[in-house]
């Protein structure tokens, strides 16, 4: 059974994040104390920016609408609007599995070996093969649901 339209929005799981801003912040204060600054903007300076680093990870966002006409996403906060690709100019398009670091360097907006990726988590997506030869991945979580509109 087809489905007229899918929509999905990522975020980022809340444990990376987090151990991101531990680790750093561990290794900011061992560095501080082994070095003795006696200024502490250095310090001061170094954990607003990871903390800075945590809070875009906290925000960071994958909408996806997918329709029989356009595929459409924002991966917020570097596009404040849609990106549209209609479907007319998609030559051809898959769900599959890909490896994040091999294949693009990680997850977030990337480009790799394999083109250009826009994913948040996980290691599946829809794989878009443009009429120019461009590929363009989108990630996913609810590759199902997704493949009950693109057929």
């Amino acid at each position: 059974m087809k489905i007229d339209k899918f929509e999905e929005q990522q975020k980022t799981d809340s444990i990376w994040p987090l151990s991101l801003l531990a680790i750093t912040s561990g290794i900011n204060w061992l560095l501080y104390f082994k070095f003795g600054h006696d200024d502490l903007s250095f310090f001061y300076m170094t954990m607003s920016s990871i903390g800075m680093l945590c809070l875009l990870l906290f925000a960071l966002r994958l909408h996806t609408v997918v329709t029989d006409k356009t595929i459409r996403f924002k991966m917020f906060p570097f596009h404040w609007s849609w990106q549209e690709i209609a479907w007319q100019d998609v030559a051809s398009s898959e769900i599959r599995s890909y490896k994040p670091w091999s294949e693009y360097g990680g997850w977030g907006l990337r480009r790799g070996k394999s083109g250009k990726a826009y994913t948040i988590s996980g290691k599946t997506g829809l794989q878009l093969t443009m009429k120019t030869g461009e590929k363009i991945l989108i990630g996913t979580n609810q590759s199902e649901a997704l493949k009950k509109v693109i057929g």
